[in-house]
């Protein structure tokens, strides 16, 4: 009997829960033929080929969930849908990861070298970039 990997998302599922998602009211779906697409990396559309596996984390050193959180941060933040909850969804997804004892990141580009790759480090900068506007913002913005 073959076995695929098992991995325990528990802590990939509470990151998602805590800000991973848009929950405003986009009202009914284009028709998918009329958006034009223009590849991997533009848009949210890179970012989303991230599957939450967790192998960037086992990858990581310092067991950083960052690439994780950037590349989902980054997608949304990306998207028109996004705007309404960006300052606050990176700040509940960092304060989240920090909250469940992933490490911090320390910009090494190994994890983003992984089968699924193709997920830039530079999501993580954005995330950065994110958080701190957050900040700025101030609270309940």
């Amino acid at each position: 009997m073959q076995r695929d990997l098992v991995v325990d998302r528990g802590a990939f599922d509470q990151l998602i829960a805590s800000g991973g998602y848009v929950s405003v009211n986009t009202g009914s779906a284009p028709d998918g033929n009329a958006i034009r697409f223009e590849g991997p990396g533009r848009g949210g559309h890179g970012r989303a080929a991230c599957i939450g596996c967790g192998a960037c984390v086992a990858a990581c050193k310092n067991a950083s969930a960052s690439l994780f959180v950037g590349a989902k941060v980054s997608q949304l933040a990306l998207l028109p849908q996004g705007h309404p909850e960006r300052t606050s969804r990176v700040r509940a997804m960092v304060q989240t990861m920090d909250g469940l004892g992933f490490g911090n990141c320390s910009n090494e580009p190994s994890a983003s070298r992984l089968p699924e790759g193709e997920i830039s480090i530079a999501n993580i900068a954005r995330m950065r970039r994110e958080y701190m506007r957050a900040l700025i913002a101030g609270p309940g913005r």
